[in-house]
């Protein structure tokens, strides 16, 4: 049935509708708010490999393992230097690069200053005074004597007191030079008449057990420190130990030598064990073995240096080994391996010729004290001539020339021994 109301009313509400739809719209226009643009939000900022911390780390862990590389990296930003300044990052940063760079040498005059030089390029040079060290002034030393450098190793630098002619030893000095530690040691109180007059070498050695642990930077951790000597046909060593503060048992053993037996200054590390050249009537290498405490003299094929410039110990094999130079400037490595029937024996394994390695023209040589040294642990020798010194590695044969003079011109007794570290900043 058509209802005329409800078709007029149904119109009524749909025109009403739509007025009324419409009087909101001119509100709304009217409105100036409702018709104000929203703002658009910038897009959501772009993530960069270095946002990821892990992967930063891996990054920055490849950084050389030179003095300024951290501390310029640190310079980037708040999130790189709270992760650079992490100790876990550090040891994590030492154990990658595994081997601490070569930072510079100690010369040694003997029994005068100890004088450092930086071997590295701005702005990895490290200033000379930070590290140099005046024997007629250290702080701490009490008694008359001499004092004398002996060794650098795992950052740490040992120096002895001995009498004024330098024999004996009356006192010891461990040196830390990055943190400016010091510890002053007694002599062991069960030496002998015999080591008062003998001329005594000694030796450092970090003793850190951690998995994880590289040397080199070994300010916090503990350390061993040997005397040895040989005199009257008899070898003997002491072992200070840092975790106990205290002094080994003496250990001895013969020296089928001349009593006038005398051990060499410059020593080497295998696995765990110190190795001296041992002089007399004979050559051969003293071996002091830190796990068993043992001594031992190892024999050297007399036919290897009948005619040398210079006898050094040297790891460049992989083990025990020396190099000896040549009249004529060529080095000649010889390593100890385990020969057919399980007995070890030396056999030459490598010649290096000087001559041909350095650039040097021949006027260039000089016959004062053309190697000063074999660093036997780094494998590196240091070749003075005319025209400087050079620092040559045997392993990679590349070389540098670290001193454009000869500081050891008119000096026949120097030696110079290079400090390695993973030191940061300059």
């Amino acid at each position: 049935m058509y209802n005329e109301n409800n078709k007029y009313s149904g119109h009524k509400d749909h025109v009403g509708n739509n007025r009324s739809s419409r009087r909101i719209d001119r509100r709304d226009e009217m409105n100036p708010i409702c018709h104000r643009r929203r703002p658009e939000l910038p897009p959501p900022a772009k993530t960069t490999p270095t946002d990821d911390e892990n992967l930063l780390a891996e990054i920055l862990l490849r950084l050389p393992p030179q003095p300024s590389s951290l501390p310029r990296a640190s310079l980037v930003c708040k999130q790189w230097r709270h992760l650079i300044a992490d100790p876990q990052f550090l040891r994590r940063f030492c154990a990658h690069h595994r081997e601490p760079p070569i930072i510079g040498v100690f010369l040694d005059f003997y029994r005068g200053d100890l004088s450092f030089r930086s071997v590295l390029d701005r702005p990895d040079r490290i200033p000379s005074e930070r590290f140099s060290v005046r024997f007629d002034n250290i702080e701490g030393g009490g008694g008359d004597g001499i004092w004398s450098f002996r060794r650098c190793r795992h950052g740490r630098v040992l120096f002895t007191r001995g009498d004024r002619l330098g024999r004996g030893c009356l006192q010891i000095l461990v040196w830390d030079p990055v943190t400016g530690d010091r510890r002053f040691i007694g002599s062991p109180p069960q030496l002998d008449h015999d080591w008062s007059k003998s001329h005594v070498q000694a030796d450092v050695l970090c003793v850190a057990g951690d998995e994880d642990h590289v040397h080199g930077s070994c300010h916090s951790s503990p350390f061993k420190v040997v005397l040895v000597s040989a005199d009257k046909l008899v070898a003997r060593a002491c072992v200070y130990s840092s975790e106990t503060n205290s002094w080994g048992d003496l250990i001895s053993t013969d020296v089928p030598y001349h009593t006038m037996s005398c051990v060499g200054s410059r020593s080497i590390l295998v696995r765990n064990s110190l190795h001296w050249f041992i002089f007399g009537t004979q050559t051969g290498i003293l071996e002091l073995d830190l796990d068993t405490q043992t001594l031992a003299v190892v024999e050297v094929p007399p036919d290897a240096h009948a005619s040398h410039h210079g006898l050094y110990l040297s790891t460049l094999g992989g083990g025990l080994g020396f190099i000896v130079v040549s009249d004529n400037f060529v080095a000649y490595l010889w390593v100890r391996a385990t020969v057919l029937g399980g007995v070890a024996g030396w056999m030459p394994a490598q010649a290096i010729d000087l001559n041909k390695l350095l650039p040097l023209r021949p006027g260039e040589w000089t016959n004062l004290q053309t190697v000063l040294g074999v660093a036997g642990d780094d494998n590196v020798i240091f070749v003075s001539t005319n025209g400087g010194v050079f620092m040559v590695h045997l392993e990679s044969l590349q070389f540098k020339k670290i001193f454009e003079s000869n500081p050891f011109a008119e000096c026949t007794t120097s030696t110079i021994h290079p400090f390695t570290s993973f030191v940061q900043g300059v």
